[in-house]
């Protein structure tokens, strides 16, 4: 396997020739100008014009010299700086040529071949895992196509149908049809909709204070069903783990004790779940921080006040935070509980 990803890898870096467009080798860059300007603020950037000297790989003027102006900022936000021996998509512009893109197949593939070569290494189910994935992705793909038909107007309960297609479709693939699977499905099902139904009677009784709907990205309307949908894929992702992780442990502790009752069962899952709230709720924590320190960055560069920023920026990401909380704590005595009940009985 790690003999295939490296010769994948290496195909796709002379593969030019099945571009359309032209692709080029970079060979020489001088930087012809260089402009450091600063706002208000002190925010600086810097702007530089490259000039680009670069070898055509493919079409029918390959292996000529061609030449190429590039402009970027330092901060390169919307632009590329090129290296020599990068390659490039250009693209024809009047009688010279400008810089499409980087050609990335060649990280892409070898990125994507190191997950596959790592799945091995470890032997994983690797045909489960791919199975499940793929039809999600379906299942997915046909989501997105349904509400660019219905322009959002049926978004929630579509997101509720496919939330419970998905979490099937991966516990019955990688469980296989058994009571495991069964188990942690009903837990993860009436969980989710605990913590969505309290979170939604909790925030309504409060009129929605301090949350701003309308800052979610893009201004996505419906603003309400956008951001109940968002919860939902959030929390059910880390509550199918935790019932997976609570139900599966209880089904070892009966293997080893034959005649272990109920109450046993329930409190070791009580015991195990305490275990799993600190660990995951965290890990939440941290995706909320990594997905808007950029604009928690921005909002900062350009002024405003810690509290105006925090408040702009993380009130959703602390609320959806605290929606998935309770679900993970819920999740705890109703996982144990139907656990303890099936496997004392089958």
């Amino acid at each position: 396997m790690g003999l295939i990803v490296l010769l994948a890898t290496g195909l796709t870096y002379f593969d030019s020739f099945l571009y359309h467009d032209p692709v080029v080798k970079v060979e020489n860059v001088v930087i012809t100008s260089k402009q450091t300007s600063t706002d208000e603020y002190k925010n600086t950037d810097t702007e530089y014009t490259q000039k680009v000297r670069a070898k055509l790989l493919n079409t029918d003027k390959k292996g000529q010299t061609v030449s190429f102006r590039n402009t970027y900022y330092n901060s390169q936000l919307t632009d590329t700086k090129y290296r020599v021996g990068q390659q490039v998509i250009l693209t024809k512009s009047g009688k010279g040529y400008a810089a499409k893109n980087l050609k990335r197949d060649t990280p892409l593939v070898f990125t994507f071949g190191l997950v596959i070569f790592l799945l091995y290494c470890m032997k994983f189910d690797r045909r489960k895992l791919f199975i499940s994935v793929l039809i999600n992705v379906v299942i997915y793909f046909g989501y997105l196509q349904i509400i660019i038909g219905t322009h959002n107007s049926i978004l929630l309960p579509l997101t509720v149908v496919t939330a419970l297609l998905i979490s099937a479709t991966a516990l019955l693939v990688i469980l296989g049809p058994t009571y495991s699977a069964l188990m942690a499905y009903s837990s993860t099902v009436i969980s989710t909709t605990a913590a969505i139904l309290l979170s939604v009677f909790v925030l309504s009784m409060t009129g929605y204070s301090g949350m701003h709907l309308e800052l979610d990205d893009f201004e996505l309307q419906p603003y309400l069903g956008v951001f109940l949908s968002q919860v939902l894929f959030g929390v059910l992702g880390v509550i199918l783990d935790e019932t997976m992780d609570i139900s599966s442990s209880l089904i070892e502790m009966k293997k080893e004790v034959a005649d272990v009752s109920a109450k046993t069962l329930f409190k070791s899952g009580i015991n195990i779940g305490r275990e799993l709230i600190g660990p995951l709720i965290n890990i939440l924590l941290f995706i909320v921080i990594a997905e808007n320190l950029n604009v928690v960055l921005l909002y900062l560069s350009n002024g405003n006040s810690v509290s105006y920023t925090l408040n702009m920026t993380l009130s959703l990401g602390i609320a959806q935070l605290l929606i998935s909380a309770i679900g993970i704590v819920l999740t705890v005595p109703i996982t144990s509980f139907i656990s303890s009940k099936v496997i004392t009985r089958r």
